[in-house]
């Protein structure tokens, strides 16, 4: 019998969610101002009314697994799950190399009916001067008993910011990281099941266009970007608003879900799509036109959707 698996690629932005100061119990008839105080870590806790709306999102899009990135570890997943979503989804996380504590982490809905396993690629050797990944390569497996059935692997590649002006744009890090990931994807693929690859790229790592730090994805390997594959409409085909300094603003496509092309019969091509945001009330947030509108979102970034038929 056929079953759908939807999945979610989401940038959640800074989801800080520290709750030692909390006495269990509901959290939604808290002030802003007590939302912060169940904290007592030096980062403030994302604010209660984008936190509702991220969940919101999740569940709106109906998604089984979610591949996050920003995430303030294992201890602010496992509290957004199970205050925020009602405890319907597991939450994986594992410590990364993130200076800053944005961590990478998946929720996996309870009744998916699969075993899971995570493995960890921080120490995962780099070329220098990269020495390691700046975050990791969060990798979940789905098993059923015990047999891998897809794998996953959830990458946030460094941005382009080079605040020590010693690597233009991030540009040599970038690409060792993204090769990285590359040799991880092929050494992976012996096992033969689906694997698919996305985050959070920092770039643009499309079909066309493609900035020269993802070029090894196509000439090394047999992935596609699974929006691209789906047909999206490319005016649809975005996560990310950009303003510049001067206040011209463009759209861009900068979180992705990779698939071998040799398994791209099993998306589905009609659900897939960038869920846009709604607020509390259901209604549509407006697609960003200044820097103002876009500060009342959940996240600085759009969440990608795919769904994939399993037999």
């Amino acid at each position: 019998m056929e079953a759908k698996l939807r999945i979610m690629v989401l940038n959640a932005q800074d989801l800080y969610l520290f709750m030692d100061k909390h006495r269990d119990g509901p959290v939604h008839e808290l002030t802003e101002i007590h939302w912060q105080l169940m904290s007592s870590s030096l980062f403030s806790n994302k604010s209660k009314e984008k936190s509702l709306l991220l969940a919101q999102a999740i569940r709106d899009a109906k998604a089984d697994v979610v591949m996050l990135t920003e995430v303030g570890g294992p201890e602010s997943l496992s509290n957004f799950a199970k205050y925020l979503l009602h405890d319907e989804y597991r939450a994986l996380c594992l410590p990364s190399n993130s200076e800053r504590g944005i961590d990478l982490g998946y929720l996996v809905k309870r009744t998916l009916g699969f075993e899971t396993d995570v493995h960890s690629h921080i120490d995962y050797k780099l070329p220098l001067p990269a020495k390691r990944f700046s975050r990791d390569v969060l990798r979940l497996d789905l098993l059923e008993n015990g047999a891998i059935k897809l794998v996953l692997l959830l990458v946030h590649i460094k941005s382009k910011l080079d605040l020590k002006k010693a690597d233009f744009e991030g540009r040599t890090r970038r690409v060792l990281e993204v090769r990285g990931l590359v040799e991880i994807y092929k050494d992976l693929q012996k096992l033969g099941v689906p694997i698919l690859v996305g985050g959070d790229m920092n770039g643009h790592a499309g079909e066309s266009d493609t900035e020269e730090e993802f070029k090894s994805i196509y000439q090394e390997t047999d992935l596609k970007d699974i929006a691209y594959l789906a047909r999206i409409p490319q005016e649809e085909r975005f996560s990310y608003v950009y303003f510049t300094r001067g206040g011209n603003r463009f759209i861009q496509q900068i979180d992705y879900l990779f698939i071998s092309e040799a398994y791209s019969h099993i998306i589905d091509p009609t659900e897939c799509y960038f869920p846009r945001y709604r607020n509390l009330a259901g209604a549509p947030f407006p697609i960003p036109q200044r820097m103002e509108q876009k500060s009342m979102l959940p996240s600085d970034h759009y969440p990608f959707l795919a769904t994939l038929r399993l037999i």
